[in-house]
């Protein structure tokens, strides 16, 4: 999925929410924000991911500031924010009918997406959209073909592609899920801090070591850059059965990509171009089959 014009607003307030986090001092927070305008001027184009413009920008940031992660004290929110509500979510999702069950536990997932302060301004009502997503529809859903995966004997490993610190409290709860057909689950988070995507880290947090093997994808790519992964992320690609990628950068790179997998985007959309390219509205939850 390539970059659309309206794409330059979540750039530049990226940029500004990241600034303010590195910096107090105004004088140096103009000087970061313009140095950074060069970068995406030189990289805003029309045949540019989004994903891909965004590691650009974030990473020059974190080099001209010195700041290796300036979303740190935000995904440290986000986390407290997630494992605060855990036990009530997890309640909710314990339903007797096991596609209702995974259909809310996937909801509850979606849920923790939007606890995203890089697609979000960081003065939203995260909590309000928490429990407002946890009710709503899935407008895509292919929850019955992910139900039928997991019945299937034939799949044993699924390679899980985690997006947002936060959120990944509540990925637990989908992983759980898996580890209840028997399923090796194999979690794939950051290996270095871009925006607030899951590090190795917020998975410790999450206790995502309880449930599942946690690897990262060896970069601090936002989405996945094959050609920047790791031998070890390349390997679990190639040997798991099916593949569930969340959040918005994962949706917006893997298709890039031929990988000869069945894989199941979970997301919120939260902007336009994402929904129109998905063919949905703005706030939509989606659980999308594709062949890649």
């Amino acid at each position: 999925m390539y970059i659309k014009p309206e794409c330059a607003i979540c750039i530049v307030r990226q940029v500004v929410d990241a600034v303010k986090e590195i910096t107090d001092n105004e004088d140096e927070q103009f000087k970061l924000v313009n140095n950074c305008f060069d970068v995406i001027k030189k990289y805003y184009h029309k045949n540019i991911i989004p994903a891909e413009m965004g590691t650009r920008v974030h990473r020059y940031l974190k080099e001209i500031s010195g700041c290796e992660d300036p979303y740190k004290r935000l995904k440290e929110i986000a986390n407290k924010i997630a494992l605060k509500y855990y036990d009530i979510v997890k309640e909710e999702c314990n339903l007797e009918d096991s596609y209702l069950r995974l259909r809310k536990i996937i909801l509850s997932t979606i849920a923790g997406n939007v606890i995203d302060y890089g697609a979000y301004s960081t003065d939203v009502d995260i909590e309000n959209l928490i429990f407002k997503t946890l009710n709503e529809d899935l407008k895509i859903d292919y929850t019955r073909d992910l139900l039928e995966d997991l019945k299937n004997d034939k799949i044993k490993k699924i390679l899980y592609i985690c997006d947002n610190a936060g959120e990944i409290v509540f990925d637990k709860l989908l992983m759980e899920e898996f580890k209840k057909y028997n399923k090796e689950v194999v979690v794939v988070v950051k290996g270095k801090p871009i925006l607030n995507d899951a590090t190795l880290e917020d998975a410790k947090v999450a206790k995502i070591d309880e449930v599942a093997k946690i690897i990262t994808t060896g970069s601090d790519v936002i989405g996945i850059l094959l050609e920047e992964c790791s031998e070890e992320f390349k390997k679990h690609l190639n040997d798991s059965d099916i593949i569930i990628a969340k959040g918005m950068g994962n949706y917006e790179s893997l298709p890039e990509y031929k990988i000869n997998k069945k894989v199941y985007f979970i997301l919120k959309a939260k902007c336009k171009p994402v929904a129109n390219n998905l063919g949905v509205n703005v706030g939509d939850n989606v659980i999308l089959k594709k062949y890649l």
